[in-house]
């Protein structure tokens, strides 16, 4: 990299239209305006001059934060005219990539413009998936590159907000951008672990009874999830996912509901615990209850006692070793 110049500018001279090197598709520098506040612009951001101004190379948050506060004029560090698009790209990843991680929609930004300024598939995935903790895998490749390609606006918020497994992000890029956008608050508010599963869940209903996301989307069920304003946004979607769940494993969810039935039936004691295989494929049933003294132990045996004498308890086998 050529020695870069430190100079004093004034601020409106900063082009914020040219985006050329910036990875984020939402830039957040609201905690960042107190402290520049306090005192002052202490790391100069990276600039290029161009027919227009100056644009940003490293730096977006501050240069917004300054804007934010009124600043009139900035220090900032001056490229080389002869530093190459991919040598700035460069140092701006690693500038990131070695003080916090990048969201998935910023590795798939940053996968897009190497590819743009000159790099091979099979560079990018040699020097740069290790950095970006990816698996050099080239439908990862193919995959962030179509996010950053072909995403919209709403997907790339959401995968720099929010993290998904590789193997969902696959199957939702497949999804219609119309239904991508409808399911996308219903993934904002789930775990990580139900996002890959709500995923799955409408791929696998619509493969197996033939129709399209779209059509499940227009599901009468489906639509009343999205109706419900006076419900909180979390409560909605874990209640979507339950659904799907039902529709995708309708005979288990059928075996459950026997079982919860059957513990309502037998006055099962709260203070014991029941666990089953929710898949029902292992036979084992297991109960677990704590005790403080030599009575509660013997009382709550008892009471089990009693219950395993019923002939409903036998229900609780139905589905198990004794089917």
């Amino acid at each position: 990299m050529k020695r870069m110049k430190l100079l004093t500018v004034c601020l409106e001279a900063i082009n914020l239209k040219e985006k050329k090197f910036c990875l984020s598709p939402f830039i957040d520098y609201q905690k960042l305006v107190p402290s520049i506040a306090r005192v002052g612009l202490l790391v100069p951001p990276l600039v290029k001059s161009i027919d227009n101004g100056l644009m940003v190379i490293s730096g977006w948050r501050r240069v917004l934060a300054c804007y934010d506060l009124k600043i009139e004029t900035i220090p900032i560090l001056l490229t080389s005219a002869e530093a190459t698009d991919l040598d700035l790209l460069v140092q701006v990843i690693e500038e990131n990539v070695t003080t916090r991680s990048l969201s998935l929609a910023e590795k798939a930004e940053a996968i897009s413009k190497l590819q743009q300024f000159g790099l091979s598939e099979a560079k990018i995935m040699a020097d740069f998936f290790p950095r970006f903790s990816l698996p050099q895998k080239r439908e990862y490749f193919q995959l962030l590159t179509q996010v950053a390609t072909q995403g919209s606006e709403e997907l790339k918020r959401f995968l720099h907000q929010q993290e998904i497994s590789m193997e969902a992000l696959a199957i939702f890029l497949t999804f219609p951008p119309e239904a991508q956008k409808k399911l996308i608050p219903f993934l904002q508010t789930l775990s990580y672990s139900q996002r890959r599963e709500i995923v799955f869940y409408f791929q696998e209903i619509a493969s197996r009874d033939g129709c399209s996301v779209e059509d499940l989307l227009k599901n009468k069920e489906i639509l009343a999830f999205f109706d419900h304003s006076e419900v909180s946004s979390r409560s909605k979607s874990e209640a979507l996912i339950e659904w799907l769940r039902q529709k995708r494993y309708p005979l288990i969810t059928s075996w459950k509901k026997e079982i919860d039935q059957t513990l309502r039936e037998l006055s099962w004691p709260q203070e014991v615990h029941l666990a089953y295989d929710p898949t029902f494929e292992r036979p084992e049933i297991k109960v677990c209850f704590s005790f403080c003294n030599q009575a509660q132990f013997l009382f709550l045996l008892d009471k089990l006692k009693k219950i395993g004498e019923r002939p409903a308890f036998r229900r609780l086998f139905r589905r198990t070793f004794e089917e």
